[in-house]
């Protein structure tokens, strides 16, 4: 049965979507369109904002009927109005089981986790991953910093983070769709927080990208200002609420809320394999000069 991976050619969907080929497990896409995702792969047009492609992946032809969903709903305060529709319309149409693409610091309830709470109200087979801070980023937002400066540049100067691959939050995406059973019911399957085998700081960060790479790279801490700068280059503008909300995210790094979720108990976490300097020296080719 096919797994429909929404957000498009998303960093966490293009990593499942490799895991689930190499279980020979058929894979849809949904997105706006197609953009970035693999050739060898279908992809039908899906758009939260446009109900109207909800039916799409329910009537593509030639793949196995769809059994699960992989979610990543759009940012903002309450989504679940817009992606409660097409999880009703999954549910009537078989679908089984559902990951859905949370956030560590946001509960259930609240912004994405009300998605969490209505398909716990649905009754349905579904996880929500709760990843800490992507080490995959200082491929993304720290790209241009680190090529043409040599730095990263945050306002986080002594907080720490256990920095988390997207292919260790993949595999447990992996892990939930593929489960051969009904999901259990406790935090730690049904809510998992997903963290790297590390705690570092981006100073420690920045002294393992300075090895790896053979050149100094440094941590220049900046302040709010200059980073919603870096927002506004990547298109989140300045004064939206989006900005608010990654601004108090990152401030939060300094007042521990990262180093906090380390210390939870057992059960109610799931620790990555992929060490930070094992991602940098894997993608070491992306910043070199």
């Amino acid at each position: 049965m096919t797994t429909f991976i929404t957000g498009g050619a998303s960093q966490t969907g293009l990593a499942l979507a490799r895991l689930l080929h190499q279980a020979g497990h058929p894979v849809l896409f949904g997105s706006r369109a197609g953009r970035n995702i693999p050739s060898s792969t279908p992809w039908t047009p899906f758009d939260w904002d446009k109900p109207s492609t909800f039916p799409n992946a329910f009537t593509f032809p030639d793949l196995p009927g769809i059994a699960s969903v992989y979610l990543i709903v759009n940012p903002g305060a309450n989504p679940l109005p817009e992606v409660a529709p097409f999880i009703d319309l999954a549910i009537e149409k078989g679908v089984k089981r559902f990951a859905l693409l949370g956030a560590a610091d946001v509960p259930k309830g609240i912004e994405m986790g009300k998605v969490h709470e209505y398909l716990e109200e649905k009754g349905v087979n579904f996880v929500t991953l709760r990843p800490t801070w992507f080490i995959d980023n200082l491929a993304r937002t720290q790209l241009e910093n680190i090529c043409d400066r040599n730095e990263i540049a945050t306002p986080v100067p002594t907080g720490r983070v256990a920095f988390v691959a997207v292919e260790d939050i993949a595999q447990v995406a992996f892990d939930a769709i593929t489960y051969p059973g009904p999901t259990p019911k406790d935090e730690g399957h049904t809510a998992p927080i997903i963290l790297g085998p590390n705690l570092l700081t981006y100073n420690e960060l920045a002294d393992i990208l300075t090895e790896v790479l053979g050149r100094p790279i440094n941590h220049r801490t900046i302040t709010v200002d200059e980073l919603l700068a870096q927002y506004e280059s990547f298109g989140v503008q300045p004064d939206s609420d989006s900005a608010k909300y990654l601004v108090g995210l990152e401030l939060g790094l300094e007042k521990g809320d990262a180093e906090a979720l380390w210390h939870l108990e057992e059960g109610r976490k799931q620790i990555g394999e992929l060490t930070a300097r094992q991602w940098i020296e894997r993608n070491k080719e992306i910043w070199s000069k």
